[in-house]
């Protein structure tokens, strides 16, 4: 009898542990992802990532002089650039094809553009000017189309990401003194020449106090048809389909995050101090930024790592390194952090640098690199990533 307890209690005791384990694979309703590499991230070369890069050089002229780029946007052959001067197109080559609408007050032009996006079941290009309630839009050659009116309460939109076959995703950054910001996303709605909105994800109780701040340099990605959206202060990744947050991602990272009644009680400070607190306790401020393609997510942790999902597996790297040019890949998603879609860019300056370094291993590189002046417009890039890649870092890092 005596051994008949112990083997039930024993049993017990295998299966309080089984479901524990269990448990551990969603926690408040988030499936955990568990990462290779989690407590020791790996620096990488960056051959080692891609099997090619594309470069596309953007025309010079007097015309179009492009200050630092923020933002870059690919699409049916043409390249949308925003700098801090406004926004232009180039074709697949680079040449210069036009300035996408311009400053002044006029019912075609924008006092401050915020930022763009691609409306690509229309073949337009939107721009978001929040201080003029409006989005005006143009087709992808620079010809105006229309423009939608915003009401007060869906102003302040700094991103907006097109769904799949569905309506729009508008991301807004934390509120400050100026402006009052309820909801961190929203879905939106083209009705006419009218925006609408439905609140999506309430804003965290965080502000930026009396200066207007975006965390994120992109906080929203499309990764197999389904939008993925990061919030503040979070190692979640929320997917969203249709207005609705389908399935949340939680990746059990090794660094902390302030939980959620410090998080209150940072409330009433200037965000900047509390970033600077956070990474001074060695804690973590959580995601920073988004990318994807057609095979991977890619992340960037703390802005010094970078997280690479397919879907399954998850592989933790500390930083990339292109030994041929000599130059690292800080904080920057493995782009040169000016897209959501793996496109970056290298300023003249830096490419004049490489004169002394040829010949170079990509050809076309070599061209540019040959013919180009410091007065040059920027040279653009995207990333060719080898296929299989986590299964081959996790076979070259012992990792099985």
């Amino acid at each position: 009898m005596k051994n008949c307890i112990l083997f039930f209690a024993w049993k017990l005791v295998i299966a309080s542990v089984l479901i524990s384990c269990k448990s551990n694979d969603r926690v408040n309703d988030a499936e955990v992802l568990r990462i290779v590499c989690n407590d020791d991230p790996v620096s990488v070369e960056l051959y080692e990532l891609i099997d090619s890069i594309q470069y596309v050089a953007l025309d010079t002229s007097d015309s179009c002089l492009l200050g630092e780029i923020i933002n870059v946007k690919e699409c049916d052959g043409y390249y949308f650039v925003r700098d801090n001067l406004g926004l232009y197109v180039f074709d697949d080559k680079g040449k210069f094809i036009k300035e996408i609408s311009q400053k002044g007050n006029g019912n075609k032009e924008y006092v401050y553009l915020d930022n763009f996006f691609l409306d690509k079941e229309r073949n337009l290009v939107g721009l978001i000017c929040n201080s003029s309630r409006k989005i005006m839009f143009f087709t992808y050659n620079g010809i105006y189309h229309s423009t939608v009116r915003m009401k007060e309460e869906d102003c302040g939109i700094s991103h907006i990401i097109q769904c799949p076959n569905q309506g729009l995703i508008a991301y807004y950054p934390m509120p400050n003194d100026f402006k009052d910001v309820s909801f961190e996303y929203k879905e939106a709605q083209i009705r006419g020449d009218s925006l609408e909105t439905s609140p999506l994800f309430p804003m965290k109780k965080l502000t930026t106090k009396n200066v207007y701040y975006e965390f994120f340099s992109h906080p929203m990605a499309i990764y197999k048809d389904t939008c993925l959206l990061l919030s503040v202060l979070s190692y979640d990744l929320h997917a969203c389909r249709n207005g609705i947050v389908e399935s949340t991602y939680q990746f059990d990272l090794y660094k902390e995050l302030p939980n959620k009644s410090e998080q209150e009680e940072f409330a009433s400070e200037n965000f900047y101090d509390v970033i600077e607190k956070i990474k001074a306790s060695g804690r973590s401020i959580g995601f920073t930024g988004i990318q994807s393609n057609d095979d991977y997510v890619f992340l960037s942790v703390n802005d010094e790592n970078v997280l690479i999902w397919d879907g399954t597996q998850v592989f933790l790297i500390k930083n990339i390194y292109d030994g041929m040019q000599k130059h690292y890949f800080f904080n920057i998603v493995l782009s040169g952090g000016c897209s959501d879609e793996n496109i970056g860019f290298y300023n003249a300056e830096f490419l004049c640098n490489l004169k002394e370094k040829m010949p170079l291993r990509n050809s076309v590189l070599n061209q540019i690199v040959a013919s180009i002046e410091e007065s040059d417009n920027p040279v653009l890039y995207r990333f060719a990533f080898k296929k299989n890649l986590i299964s081959r870092l996790k076979k070259k890092y012992g990792q099985q």
